[in-house]
């Protein structure tokens, strides 16, 4: 990301204007009938379109490095492109957790080979992502999980169950967090992985509301292998890094969605 946070009026001006074309051409709004989809389809049909023409456009990831697929400017660019979409329909809101979520956290604690294989697509909406921290015994105490990831060579064997996944059904990677060592107190011995949501032993299955949608999902993992190289951040270390993603959850929100 880069650190200059100014621009002149004139580049601002310019950027300003660059950004409220691409909207008024592309911002069209969704339609009724792609909302009344209970399982989100149509709508993140809508907002991979609209992200991949974004990256095409060169303004999507904008504070994220070139190098991993961003466009390579500075927060004051990106305040710009906020401030127009608030005069737009949100195109983009099944990609919230991708974005907003994700997408910080693998910047922040990703590997290098991790940042160059991984963001690009996830910027461009080739893939979604979902994080996948709730357990049905756990309630809101992430740290409470039971999830579980041995260690097998250079692989993880996971095994467990995760509840209230949001997007797990149309999402391509999920970020994990397991329990790696149980003999440790409860806020140590957990580890983060990024796990291929179409690998075998991953089973999704959606869960009907009173309402009768089904935006949530649970997901099992019956001893589903992950490479040590797609763990995220340090063995036992899970923690801080699940702290990471909740904080960026909650920016994310209170900016009305990811960026």
């Amino acid at each position: 990301m880069s650190d200059t946070d100014t621009l002149s009026p004139a580049d601002a001006d310019a950027f300003r204007q660059r950004c409220r074309g691409f909207l008024q051409e592309h911002a069209t709004g969704i339609s009724t009938a792609a909302r009344a989809d209970d399982r989100g389809a149509a709508m993140m049909a809508a907002a991979k379109k609209f992200q991949q023409t974004l990256a095409a456009a060169g303004l999507a990831g904008l504070v994220y490095d070139k190098e991993y697929g961003g466009a390579g400017l500075t927060r004051a660019h990106d305040r710009i492109w906020r401030e127009e979409c608030a005069n737009f329909p949100d195109m983009t809101s099944e990609l919230t957790i991708s974005h907003g979520m994700c997408l910080p956290v693998l910047n922040q604690f990703g590997t290098e080979e991790q940042k160059r294989r991984f963001l690009p697509d996830n910027i461009a909406a080739r893939t979604v992502w979902c994080q996948m921290f709730s357990e049905p015994g756990a309630g809101s105490d992430v740290a409470s999980l039971q999830t579980k990831a041995e260690r097998d060579g250079d692989e993880w064997v996971i095994t467990g169950q995760k509840v209230w996944t949001s997007g797990a059904h149309y999402s391509d990677i999920g970020e994990i967090i397991t329990r790696t060592d149980p003999t440790k107190p409860k806020h140590r011995g957990m580890t983060m992985f990024l796990v291929d949501m179409h690998a075998p032993g991953v089973e999704v299955r959606p869960l009907r509301q009173m309402t009768g949608g089904a935006a949530f999902n649970e997901v099992f993992f019956d001893e589903v292998r992950v490479p040590d190289s797609h763990r995220l951040g340090d063995v036992d270390g899970g923690w801080t890094v699940a702290l990471t993603t909740l904080m960026n959850e909650r920016a994310s929100i209170g900016g009305g969605g990811g960026g």
